[in-house]
């Protein structure tokens, strides 16, 4: 048996996957489904390791045929009443090459592996349906959130796609907003920190005496930066965020009380305080425009709910919620 034989068959349980999410007609969103292909094929049970058929229309158990017309001379395969065209088929073997890329798609043996997969499937789902189990509550209530999401999507993208926003639209909106756009403060902090919360308290105790911070971080912090006396320089975002929730309120030149931290018990002083700078236009430009794009297009689905709603009758019972 050939090697591209055996790389067909050992990709089959992802291409289950793929196929079955590709089921639907929605072949552009498939990726969204499958970003850890290797990770989800785990889950899936082994195809079937027979080779595939060598030609023509695949073997497989079909339902009757009872009043089922003849194939049209562009359908692949039947099973029922459910039914694939060639093109239906070629656009699948597009949908799988997005995901799994070293995937032939011209192979025909790579091609009778898909359609025989294809078939089992919708043999299993009219047996399910058959037997009753496509109707029980958690696969119908899965299969209604599954064909809503998709129609949400689908329609946020027919409202949104053609919304953009201009280079002349973002300089307006840097304009009007100029003051507000300015970067992070800067924080010129010390601090001390210690095993134990007397150490800590005790160094505390002396530095409000009238000990110098610096020196006292230097001999007897343990942290990283005693060696600079507790200097952490200037930082914009603080190391942890309990420092971050006391700096916030301290005044230039305060000490803080002691408190906990990743490696002990810790207090600081804030030396300087520097408000933020003027961020230039160039430097955020992309981010202007991507925010106030999703803004306008929020704005557009927003819109269109309001005028779906108003044509419609919604009625609620929200006492039920706090119950």
């Amino acid at each position: 048996m050939s090697s591209r034989y055996h790389k067909t068959h050992a990709l089959s349980a992802l291409l289950i996957v793929a196929l079955a999410a590709s089921g639907c007609d929605a072949f552009k969103s498939i990726k969204e489904y499958f970003q850890e292909p290797k990770e989800k094929s785990a889950a899936v049970p082994p195809a079937p390791s027979k080779a595939a058929a060598p030609s023509g229309t695949a073997k497989a158990p079909v339902a009757p045929k009872q009043g089922v017309p003849p194939m049209n001379a562009n359908t692949l395969a039947r099973v029922g009443s459910w039914a694939i065209t060639i093109e239906e088929f070629n656009d699948r073997l597009d949908a799988l090459k997005e995901v799994v890329p070293e995937f032939d798609i011209n192979d025909p043996e790579a091609k009778n592996l898909i359609l025989e997969e294809l078939i089992n499937q919708q043999v299993l789902v009219l047996g399910a349906e058959q037997s009753g189990l496509a109707r029980q509550k958690d696969i119908a209530a899965a299969v209604d959130e599954f064909r809503r999401t998709l129609i949400v999507r689908e329609v946020a993208r027919q409202l949104t796609e053609n919304i953009s926003v201009s280079e002349q639209e973002a300089r307006a909106f840097y304009d009007e907003n100029r003051e507000s756009l300015v970067g992070p403060d800067e924080w010129h902090v010390r601090q001390f920190v210690a095993k134990t919360k007397a150490d800590a308290t005790g160094a505390l105790a002396e530095i409000l005496n009238g000990a110098d911070f610096a020196e006292t971080a230097r001999m007897k912090s343990s942290g990283p930066s005693a060696a600079n006396g507790g200097d952490l320089g200037f930082i914009t975002q603080e190391p942890f965020a309990q420092m971050g929730e006391t700096l916030l309120p301290m005044a230039v030149g305060e000490v803080s009380g002691v408190f906990d931290g990743p490696e002990g018990f810790y207090f600081v002083k804030l030396e300087e305080k520097n408000p933020g700078a003027q961020m230039e236009y160039e430097e955020i430009k992309d981010e202007i425009i991507q925010s106030q794009t999703l803004l306008k297009q929020q704005q557009v689905i927003l819109d269109h709910l309001d005028e779906i709603k108003a044509k419609m009758s919604i009625e609620l019972n929200t006492q039920l919620i706090s119950k």
